[in-house]
């Protein structure tokens, strides 16, 4: 059954479905067992907003299909069509519960994802309960019943080991249809220094005010070269690679190491809003590194060599993003630390964030895929529409990991049915 209706459904026919669905409810509830019972949530086929450069959108599968291992080479086709969250009938939601492994996301039990349940729990419990956090055309998802779902989960979360056939018996599954792409990213160490030395030319700078207020744009040439910026105390610290900024920035946050063994943990901040290209795809498109050199330390070492030429090629990105400190590392939009393999960055019009999600995908690299349920906790400024990215965590297998990680990925929407049942009773 599908969560969101096509656009093409006319609305006659859906003010006459939703009818027959208010009648399958009172029938459910009368009697029927709650198991079979797969309530209606309007939707639409509005996608996300589109993104810069993502591959093409692949055909939906059924979910009792694989997601496909290999990843294809990116692309810059954007996926225009409408973005449609179907529910699962009760058997195939169980079925899937049933697949889920901790292990595969490196914890221990389910129990585990108490205290990231927790995060996304105080979050969506201050936003206005009755207010939309998921609009659509048709219809929409309230954070109150976001609120209800972390709670739910979290009162069968000591069972889940034991009996993960409860992620189906209370929750409605909804598959996420095209599939979306999944990519990766990590929290990268790198040394700096607080103020500028010898060694350390590169700064990594916070939001100014005047962006903040709309009033001025700046892009990377202006600020890298001209000098827009300087002398104005936005200055967090100096960085020794022009490249590292750069890295920063993709990856949205990271750790400073400072000379004196400190760390800070610096965290995205805000952007400038322009279209963002990634640096590997600018040296390999201008020739100076050819694909199989495309590694972070190749990239350091040719930036570090040709300083000048490596911040020229570098406006060809005209993306820039600002920092600020936060109080530990890897943390997310939600202000606080993120979970490897559990949290998410999302487009909040795909998935409003805290939202709890069943997550299917092959790692490259790895024994087998993962099989968990994940967090939206975090964003990005090009994770737009049908774009997921996974937090990794830090160190080099994280480095190592985000290379190769991007792939189809098979999503499904969790709302509790309590939830779904006090929003037809409203």
């Amino acid at each position: 059954m599908a969560l969101f209706h096509s656009v093409f459904i006319t609305r006659p026919l859906w003010h006459s479905l939703k009818l027959a669905l208010f009648a399958l409810l009172l029938v459910s509830l009368s009697g029927c067992g709650l198991d079979r019972y797969v309530p209606s949530w309007p939707g639409s086929g509005g996608g996300g907003r589109p993104a810069g450069q993502r591959r093409a959108a692949r055909t939906p599968r059924a979910p009792s299909q694989a997601p496909q291992t290999k990843p294809s080479p990116p692309l810059v086709a954007e996926y225009t069509g409408p973005a449609v969250f179907n529910a699962l009938g009760a058997d195939d939601a169980e079925r899937l519960a049933l697949r889920l492994s901790p292990a595969s996301q490196s914890l221990h039990s389910f129990r585990d994802l108490e205290s990231s349940l927790r995060v996304s729990l105080e979050y969506a419990a201050r936003q206005p309960q009755r207010q939309a956090a998921l609009v659509r055309p048709a219809g929409s998802l309230t954070w109150g019943q976001v609120t209800k779902t972390l709670r739910d989960l979290l009162s069968v979360l000591p069972r889940l080991d034991a009996e993960p056939e409860l992620l189906s018996q209370n929750f409605v599954w909804y598959e996420l249809a095209p599939n979306p792409l999944l990519t990766g990213y990590y929290s990268p160490e790198m040394d700096a220094s607080p103020v500028r030395t010898p060694g350390y030319e590169y700064p990594l700078y916070a939001a100014p005010d005047d962006l903040k207020n709309g009033a001025r744009n700046y892009d990377r040439r202006s600020i890298d070269l001209d000098g827009a910026l300087a002398g104005r105390g936005l200055e967090l610290a100096w960085l020794p690679n022009p490249a590292d900024p750069f890295l920063l920035q993709t990856e949205g946050g990271g750790v400073l190491r400072f000379p004196d063994g400190r760390t800070q943990g610096v965290h995205f901040a805000g952007t400038n809003g322009m279209e963002f290209n990634g640096l590997g795809q600018i040296l390999l498109d201008s020739g100076v590194l050819p694909k199989e050199r495309l590694s972070r330390e190749n990239i350091r070492q040719w930036c570090a060599q040709n300083s000048a030429q490596a911040m020229e090629l570098m406006t060809k990105n005209r993306s820039y993003v600002f920092f600020r400190f936060t109080a530990a590392a890897g943390e997310g939009s939600l202000g606080k630390p993120l979970t490897p393999l559990v949290s998410l960055a999302t487009d909040p019009s795909l998935l409003p964030m805290g939202a709890v999600a069943a997550l299917d995908v092959p790692l490259p690299s790895s024994s087998g895929p993962l099989r968990g349920l994940v967090l939206a906790q975090d964003t990005g400024a090009d994770i737009r529409g049908l774009r997921l990215d996974l937090f990794l965590g830090g160190g080099a297998q994280a480095e190592r990991l985000v290379s190769s990680l991007r792939t189809p990925a098979a999503l499904h929407l969790l709302v509790s049915k309590s939830a779904l049942r006090a929003k037809v009773n409203e």
